[in-house]
């Protein structure tokens, strides 16, 4: 609980993130695209608790916004990360492409995705300037050369989807609100698990933290890094029970950051496991037992036993 601990099989290629050179640059050029991706979601779609309607959502080929409410209608927006395109797609059968290799500056993206919306009929509110990021320079204002190795991009999307299915087995076996998610701010993917109940959020919280840190949840992730920090997988519980900083993990690679306020465990640990999937249900697992031990969750209550087998026609009963 959680964890379900059958074989997870995963790519054994999984590369290592450099903190500059070539895949810092894809990791930016990225990162931009993935925000006005993430701006369309955010202008569309109903509000969900703890944002729940603003991240996107891992595809076959990629990311995707998922369809978006607009009029009598959909819009959806999908990073095809084979082919380098981002694609409009309406429910009304039109679409549009947009190429993003060779890369491009961020200002002729912006103008493309914007002109495309106006194309299918689509208007919506955009703030034209990224967010979580140190360089915040609006998207019509950077015309700065950009770079794009399409091999690091699929190779950062390999881990994207081995991880994905890490987490989908490991949150089965949890009976409350969870879900997987890519946010576009932060560029990781994430875990999370509600127990349902309603949390104060940390005096002086921003607007984003106000709404983000109001239940009580456990969250895992993964992020590539930047650069100031290696990728990494992190964990944390909200609201913080006193004890975090002290509390044995016990997992190999893995330590309590202060600075962060989260517990960190290396992706090189992750990448050089024997078995990475054990590895990261391992440091899930702790951390949501701290939620138990130290923040009183109730993981008997949450715990969910999953249907045995599979169901050989519709007509089935037990």
């Amino acid at each position: 609980m959680p964890g379900s601990h059958r074989s997870t099989t995963i790519n054994p290629d999984w590369p290592t993130f450099g903190r500059n050179g070539p895949w810092a640059a894809t990791q930016d050029y990225l990162h931009l695209v993935v925000q006005m991706l993430g701006k369309i979601r955010v202008g569309l779609a109903s509000p969900l608790p703890e944002w729940g309607h603003t991240p996107l959502a891992l595809t076959g080929r990629g990311l995707t916004t998922r369809p978006s409410p607009w009029q009598d209608g959909s819009i959806e927006a999908r990073l095809d990360l084979f082919d380098a395109v981002v694609r409009l797609e309406s429910s009304d059968g039109r679409s549009r492409t947009i190429q993003l290799a060779p890369a491009r500056p961020i200002a002729e993206l912006w103008s493309a995705l914007t002109g495309s919306l106006g194309e299918l009929d689509v208007a919506i509110a955009m703030w034209d300037k990224p967010q979580e990021r140190t360089d915040v320079m609006p998207f019509s204002e950077d015309h700065r050369p950009r770079s794009l190795d399409p091999d690091l991009a699929r190779s950062w999307f390999r881990v994207l989807t081995d991880v994905q299915a890490i987490f989908d087995a490991w949150r089965s076996r949890f009976f409350g609100r969870s879900g997987v998610n890519f946010w576009w701010g932060g560029f990781d993917l994430t875990v999370t698990l509600f127990n349902g109940r309603h949390a104060v959020p940390r005096p002086g919280s921003n607007y984003l933290m106000r709404y983000d840190l109001d239940a009580d949840h456990v969250s895992v992730g993964f992020w590539p890094g930047d650069e100031a920090h290696e990728a990494m997988f992190f964990g944390y519980v909200v609201p913080e029970p006193p004890g975090c900083a002290v509390y044995p993990l016990s997992v190999s690679g893995a330590d309590w950051v202060t600075t962060m306020r989260e517990w960190v465990l290396s992706y090189e640990s992750v990448r050089t496991a024997p078995d990475r999937s054990a590895l990261v249900r391992q440091f899930a697992d702790t951390i949501l037992r701290v939620a138990s031990e130290l923040g009183a969750w109730d993981l008997e209550a949450l715990s969910y036993d999953p249907p045995r087998g599979r169901p050989t026609s519709p007509s089935t009963t037990a």
